[in-house]
């Protein structure tokens, strides 16, 4: 998407060329192994084939294809004509020309145009599965179309196939999906092909479309009208995410039922079972309207999917679990819905400093046949029952598109006048997440319990505050931003959301933001030479007025190698960059902005093949005419030390990636490193997906401490407003990531644990530099104490140690880990 559109295209291009790289790794095994087990395909191939057969009215038929084939071993011209030339591969699937494949679409379609409207009893299409990594496709949707324009959705391949002949293989095989039991016509057949998540592959080397009888002509063509292909797909891949959820809900309880020790054995076992046999029968995804405004992927989906869980919690009751269990949880650690209850008097402890943010959490677990109304409340602290500076949330479980849930939304928890009330439903573990925001609390430790309250029944948890007797500071030293583009309605910003997404990032120290070059590049240049500039201000000076004490004000100016008509490169280009950038400069003043608060993104992701000229040409003549404005950009080059030294050299600030620098190892940090000793500051930023599978800890909140390791002033994530299309609340109809770490509709801004931990990594930073500041007044003052001492140890290794903690650089949520490591060093420092 070009400037104007307001995109910053780290997110898809980096992504993308990550994934790309596996594939074509993927793909070289694939045809190793392939090559070596080539006497046993075609057997494979004719065992898979079905018997249905007519006269193919798709023989030699054109037909098109989306979006354009790209899977590198077998993308050629052949492509427009090899799936209706009646060929089909019998071996080397994946590398054979006369195969069509795509790789990372999120479907594809081929659209076959039988000259004339026909009637059809069936289609076949061949394709492969079953190694490294290729699975059959989730669907096959048939749309018939008249006129190529209004299509109708009669019949899913796949399940149609499978009915006739069976399950998919065990290991690789070739396959010809077939059905003879459509009652259609058309003179367009739409081949809708859906991969199955998590798998960036589709192949296909053949389709056919059978003659039916000649009566069908003086029929309906059956099936569903369709919008357009794009409606379909979204919701077909809504109700797969629905369909998947509930078979993996039920092979989970029914795993947990088989393995349980219980009181009433084999016999509460088989009752348990034959219970779920039955929800098996009543869980269908078809009865839910899954592309309703109204659904969102919130566990539990439905009545039948809340009783499934209402069936583990008898499981729990079988097992011995007590009525209602409360447990301390790590509040960064990620949740199982089928983790067994766990009870625990450890008591939770929390050190802040006034003004901070800092999170903990409790987990309830609910084996009655109810849910319950829990009442959660404080007493010892002060302020209790309800102290001020204490927000509960009920945690909220999420489906998201790759069919992982995630309870990761912070809803606030229902106030009353003695608590907060929280629905724990039965079977389903329930966090409650607390943020503590002590103000003008007194300094020391403040201790006392959570109590937690259904009925007759009551839990109690310990908790301590050790207020430190230190004010943290407004203005935050680290830099922080996410491409906000709140100068427009981008992404998941609207005009409706906007000042609540605005208040939700300004209370988590977002300092940096980011706008779309819209915001500078309206303007006229008028004189002889046309280097006269006159600016049209208005958007730029709305954007920064929701941004009034922003550290720094970033901009994605998405330059090319002309401006205004004038080539880079030229004396005249030159000339206008410098008018124009001056012009800007000289409205800053105005307005109190110095020119070392606006940095310029000119080019995104410079990478292998990037043309530098254009970057350099504009930084040159930018850093001449205006020294102070700051050049900023994020090479994504694998080797950065084989990319042109000259873009490095025009630039203020470096922002390297940080997954690639993780992946990079030492060569990768030596080179950036070595910029750094030669005036580049460098900052950090990172742009993987989707955001509620990342993990907040060691993803979000430890970028922050890479950054203080190495030296950087900076932390960015794209994106803050990237929700990938649609409500954070249906993830199911999201076209790409999403990448937000917060959750956003179009009206509403809800908190995630992944935008709590950028927060909270503001928080561990300024904790880090207000001890140097400290320890540099007192050495400034003449000391030389061991207190001194102990603190400059601890700043130099602090970052040290909490970096090289177990997995720290594994930046997925769902993998174990040490996530304790920085509180517990943090507990150290002697602010």
């Amino acid at each position: 998407m070009n400037s104007t559109a307001g995109r910053f295209n780290s997110r898809s291009r980096r992504c993308f060329r990550l994934s790309a790289a596996s594939r074509g790794q993927q793909g070289l095994w694939l045809a190793a192994w392939l090559l070596m087990s080539a006497p046993f395909l075609g057997a494979l191939a004719a065992e898979a084939a079905s018997p249905v057969r007519a006269q193919n009215l798709a023989a030699g038929a054109k037909y098109t294809l989306w979006p354009q084939p790209n899977y590198e071993h077998c993308t050629d011209p052949g492509d427009t004509t090899q799936l209706t030339d009646g060929k089909t591969s019998q071996a080397y699937f994946w590398t054979q020309r006369g195969t069509v494949g795509w790789s990372g679409a999120p479907y594809a379609t081929v659209t076959v145009d039988l000259g004339r409207v026909e009637p059809i009893s069936g289609v076949s299409l061949n394709t492969a599965a079953g190694v490294a990594g290729v699975v059959w496709p989730a669907a096959i949707h048939i749309l018939v179309s008249d006129d190529g324009k209004q299509f109708r959705d009669v019949a899913d391949l796949v399940l149609l196939d499978r009915k006739a002949h069976g399950p998919f293989p065990q290991g690789y095989a070739i396959r010809r999906l077939a059905t003879d039991e459509l009652q259609t016509k058309g003179r367009y057949v739409c081949f809708m092909m859906v991969p199955l998540a998590g798998c960036p592959f589709l192949f296909v080397d053949e389709v056919e479309v059978f003659r039916g009888p000649q009566g069908l002509l003086e029929r309906e063509p059956g099936g569903k009208p369709v919008a357009s292909v794009a409606s379909l797909f979204q919701e077909v891949r809504a109700r797969r995410g629905v369909e998947h959820r509930f078979r993996s809900d039920i092979e989970r309880l029914e795993a947990a039922i088989r393995s349980a020790t219980l009181r009433g054995g084999e016999e509460a076992r088989r009752r348990l079972l034959g219970q779920l046999d039955a929800l098996r029968k009543e869980l269908d995804a078809s009865k839910i309207a899954v592309t309703e405004a109204s659904f969102q992927a919130v566990l539990p989906l439905s009545e039948g999917h809340a009783r499934l869980f209402a069936l583990e919690a008898e499981l729990w009751r079988d097992a011995g679990a007590q009525d209602l269990a409360v447990a301390k949880a790590n509040p960064w650690d990620p949740l199982d819905p089928f983790a067994a209850p766990r009870s625990s008097g450890e008591p939770i402890e929390v050190h802040a400093m006034r003004g901070e943010h800092r999170a903990a959490a409790i987990d309830l677990f609910n084996s009655t046949p109810q849910a319950l109304e829990v009442t959660v409340r404080f007493e010892g602290l002060p302020g209790s029952p309800t102290p001020a500076y204490v927000a509960a949330h009920a945690v909220r479980w999420t489906d998201t598109s790759q069919g992982v849930p995630v309870a990761s939304a912070l809803p606030e928890a229902t106030r009353l006048a003695d608590g907060w009330r929280v629905t724990v439903f039965p079977g389903l573990v329930q966090q409650v997440w607390l943020s503590l925001h002590p103000v003008d609390l007194p300094p020391g430790e403040h201790r006392g319990h959570v109590v937690l309250r259904a009925g007759s029944i009551e839990r109690r948890v310990p908790i301590g505050l050790r207020v430190w007797p230190f004010d943290f500071p407004r203005r935050t030293t680290l830099l922080v931003g996410g491409w906000s583009y709140t100068d427009g309605d981008t992404y998941g910003v609207t005009a409706a959301n906007r000042e609540a997404f605005l208040k939700h990032l300004h209370e988590r120290f977002v300092n940096t933001p980011w706008a779309t070059a819209a915001v500078l590049m309206s303007f006229q240049s008028t004189g002889a030479d046309g280097e006269k500039i006159e600016l049209d201000t208005r958007r730029f000076d709305a954007w920064v007025a929701q941004w009034p004490d922003a550290a720094r004000y970033m901009v994605f100016a998405s330059v090319g190698p002309t401006f205004a008509g004038k080539r880079h490169g030229t004396p005249e280009f030159d000339r206008l960059v410098g008018a124009w950038i001056t012009a800007w400069v000289r409205h800053l003043k105005s307005k109190g902005i110095g020119p070392d608060r606006l940095g310029l993104l000119l080019h995104d992701e410079p990478h292998e093949g990037t043309d530098v000229g254009p970057i350099v040409s504009w930084a040159k003549a930018i850093r001449s005419a205006a020294p102070g404005v700051l050049i900023w950009e994020d090479p994504t080059y694998r080797d950065p030390g084989k990319a042109p030294a000259e873009l490095f050299e025009v630039c203020h600030i470096l922002c390297p990636n940080r997954p690639m620098w993780l992946e990079g190892g030492k060569p990768f940090e030596a080179f950036y490193l070595d910029q750094k000793r030669r005036g580049r500051t460098l900052q950090f930023y990172s742009c993987s997906g989707p955001a509620k599978l990342l993990d907040p800890y060691t993803y979000y909140r430890l970028q922050a401490w890479h950054g203080w390791q190495i030296g950087a002033t900076g932390s960015f994530f794209w994106a803050f407003g990237d929700n990938g299309g649609a409500s954070s609340w249906n993830e199911y109809l999201a076209k790409a990531g999403p990448f937000t770490p917060l959750f956003l509709d179009e009206k509403t801004v809800t908190p995630g644990k992944q935008m709590e931990a950028v927060r909270e990594s503001v928080e561990d930073f300024e904790t880090l530099a207000m001890l140097r500041r400290a320890v540099e007044r007192a050495k400034a003052a003449g000391r030389a104490d061991a207190a001194v001492a102990s603190a400059e140890t601890l700043l130099k290794h602090a970052a040290d140690e909490v970096l090289a903690a177990p997995g720290a650089g594994e930046i997925h949520w769902h993998k174990p880990k040490d996530r304790v490591g920085s509180t517990a060093v943090l507990g150290l420092v002697p602010v």
